[in-house]
């Protein structure tokens, strides 16, 4: 799990496969969280998205790390 970075390498080739199949025409993506994320980041470098639903995405990578790393030290994960 990269919170969306390695993962919209994923996205990118079900995106190519989807359009060498000349079956779609149109493409939208939907995302929930970690989803919503690889979402946005694969669209930024593809323009011919047609649209997005995001639901929950984290607005800020610097944020959810600080507060991955509190969580973790409440649990006791030190030294991971």
């Amino acid at each position: 799990m990269s919170l969306g970075f390695h993962e919209q390498e994923d996205l990118k080739i079900v995106i190519a496969h989807l359009r060498a199949s000349k079956e779609v025409s149109t493409i939208g993506l939907w995302g929930r969280s970690m989803g919503a994320a690889t979402a946005l980041l694969y669209a930024h470098r593809d323009p011919s998205i047609a649209g997005m639903v995001l639901d929950s995405s984290f607005a800020n990578m610097y944020k959810l790390c600080r507060e991955m790393v509190r969580f973790a030290e409440k649990q006791g994960w030190y030294g991971i």
